[in-house]
């Protein structure tokens, strides 16, 4: 009796069988690759591209320095202090 009953039910058994192989797997699966997932989010690419995205929205304006500009304050400030100095002399 119980020979023919596995016999004919063997289709069902191996069925359930797969499926808690299958189960088991995919809960151990998430449990441990999704914890490190969760974990190193923030090594991803995804959140590499989300970050420089953001810096680029957002990054402080840039000053823009002329190097003629400052040649050329430096170059009033001397004379006039090459020629304050003239001045007092002369007198």
């Amino acid at each position: 009796m119980i020979r023919s009953w596995i016999c004919h039910n063997h289709k069902v058994y191996y069925t359930v069988s797969i499926f808690w192989a299958f189960a088991v797997y995919q809960f151990w699966w998430y449990s441990m690759v999704g914890y490190y997932r969760k974990r190193n989010e923030h090594r991803s690419l995804e959140a590499a591209i989300a970050r420089e995205k953001w810096w680029n929205e957002n990054k402080p304006k840039e000053e823009e320095y002329d190097d003629e500009d400052d040649e050329e304050e430096a170059g009033e400030e001397t004379a006039a202090a090459e020629g304050g100095a003239d001045e007092e002399e002369e007198e």
